[in-house]
């Protein structure tokens, strides 16, 4: 039995999501939250992108509710993740996938379209779950401007819907 048949996929999921959740609601700066959901990461393994995927869908869901109109894609980036630039097509293009992925997932309990994570990304350099965890901020940040209320409550709505307990900030 390898290293890797040891770790229980589903527990590598639930610690980055609440790795994420928690910088989020501590108000931790992205590198931070990729830096705590890191040892989440096995290579070759999707666990923590889809997992990480799975809290986009849900602060999307929140940032666009049922009646609300959609988020404009056009200057997303640049208005709710302002801090972050992504230098080159590849990061750009990764970073788009990200975002399109989790609106493609969100329409799946539609009825959508179900993205190939393995084969779209699986192959990518960088992981697609530190694209994800942009995903994470920027929608959060969008649903807490549209809601009126702090990328903490966000965090925590989010957690709630997930059944995740967040953890408390690290110290400085």
């Amino acid at each position: 039995m390898t290293q890797q048949e040891r770790i229980d996929q589903d527990v590598l999921r639930r610690r980055g999501q609440v790795a994420v959740l928690s910088g989020l609601a501590a108000g931790d700066d992205v590198d931070d939250q990729i830096a705590a959901a890191a040892p989440s990461h096995v290579p070759g393994w999707l666990a923590p992108d889809l997992a990480i995927l799975e809290l986009a869908v849900t602060a999307l869901d929140l940032a666009c509710p049922a009646g609300a109109g959609p988020l404009e894609y056009e200057g997303l980036c640049e208005r709710y993740l302002p801090e972050v630039t992504f230098r080159g097509r590849v990061e750009l293009r990764n970073s788009q996938y990200a975002l399109y992925a989790a609106g493609c997932m969100r329409g799946c309990i539609c009825g959508g379209l179900q993205p190939d994570i393995l084969s779209d990304a699986g192959w990518w350099g960088t992981p697609l779950w530190q694209y994800a965890v942009c995903a994470v901020v920027i929608y959060s940040r969008a649903a807490a401007e549209r809601l009126s209320v702090t990328a903490e409550e966000i965090a925590r709505r989010i957690a709630a819907r997930h059944n995740l307990e967040l953890t408390a900030s690290r110290p400085a």
